[in-house]
Formats: structure tokens, sequence, C-alpha cells
């Protein structure tokens, strides 16, 4: 079988590229923004691991992708154009001076989240099932990002909390829509015959 790989023009492509930018961007105007040699040093900790992080998963998605159909492909461009993670991404900078504020912080893991949703969206249209190891991974990037922005408030870090309940209340509704929705289409389909 032939590999495919996606041309670099390609929204999945710059999508990849954009992944692996977004915590250097984020943790650079933390550094910048930081308020003590404390807070810097906690940010070095963690700076290394997400960023390692986010290119595993650009790496791991794109290898992946080179495995997918043709029509997955397409599929999956499609979704990139119309959800448009990219140009989420491309904006962070705007956002990236409000760092220090509770709106720009929950701003900034909201746009995370975000991203987490369509890297697992993306994962699922190339066609593959999801890794055991995908739930785990994104829930720990989750947690080094709320450290990041939870720093010394703690009202801070009970927003970013309740912020991810909501997320993962969110993602179990979801898939009960998505198997509901498949049920109905199956069944719809069933009628037919």
């Amino acid at each position: 079988m032939e590999k495919k790989i996606q041309p670099e023009g390609s929204l999945l492509a710059q999508f990849l590229t954009g992944i692996e930018a977004l915590p250097i961007e984020v943790t650079d105007a933390l550094l910048k923004y930081a308020r003590d040699e404390d807070e810097r040093n906690v940010i070095n900790m963690y700076t290394p691991a997400l960023k390692n992080q986010f290119k595993e998963l650009s790496s791991y998605i794109s290898q992946q992708s080179t495995k997918a159909s043709g029509r997955a492909m397409e599929n999956v461009e499609q979704f990139l154009r119309i959800s448009s993670p990219n140009l989420l991404m491309s904006s962070v900078g705007i956002a990236l001076p409000s760092i220090q504020s509770v709106v720009g912080k929950l701003g900034i893991a909201g746009l995370f989240q975000e991203i987490k949703k369509i890297l697992k969206k993306v994962l699922e249209l190339v066609g593959l099932r999801l890794p055991e190891w995908i739930n785990p991974l994104l829930l720990l990037i989750d947690e080094i990002i709320n450290i990041f922005l939870g720093g010394e408030s703690a009202k801070m870090r009970n927003a970013l909390s309740e912020m991810e309940q909501n997320y993962l209340a969110e993602l179990t509704q979801l898939a009960k829509l998505e198997k509901a929705t498949r049920e109905l289409n199956y069944d719809e389909s069933d009628d037919d015959l």
C-alpha cells in the first residue's frame, strides 16, 4: 500500500503545525508575565513535557493519517475547514497579553479544551478507534495547563476545575448524542429495506 503524505498546505498539516506551536506561545507568554522566580521555575519545570506531548500527538496523527482513505482525509479537511481550529490558534496572540486576568486565563484554558475536542474528532475521522492512552494524556495536558493558569489563586483553580468538570460532562453528553444519532440512522436504514 502506498503511503500518502499530507500536502504541506492541507488544513491537517497546518493544524498539526499549529498544535506544536500553541504550547510554545502560551508558555512563552506565561514566562513573560510571571510574577516571580518561583512561578517561572514551575512553568519551566512543566514546559518541556507539555511541548513534547503536543509534538508527539502531532506526529502520531500525521503518521496515522497516512493510513487513512482518501474519503476519510476529505472528511478531515472538511471538518477542519468548518471547525476552524487554525483560525483559533492563529488568534491566540490576541489573548496572551491578558494571560494574567481571570478572563484571559479562562479563554486560554477554553482554547486548549476546544483543540483537544478537535484532536479527538480528527483521530476518529482518520478512521482510528481512539487509543486507550488518549484520554489520560488529554487529562494530563489539562492538569498542566491548570497548574500554569491557576497559580496562587484558589479562586482561579476552582474556576478552572469547574470548567474542566463542565468540559467532561459536555463530552459525555456529546458521546450519548453521537450514539443515539448512529442508532437512529441505523434504524432508518433498516426501514429502507
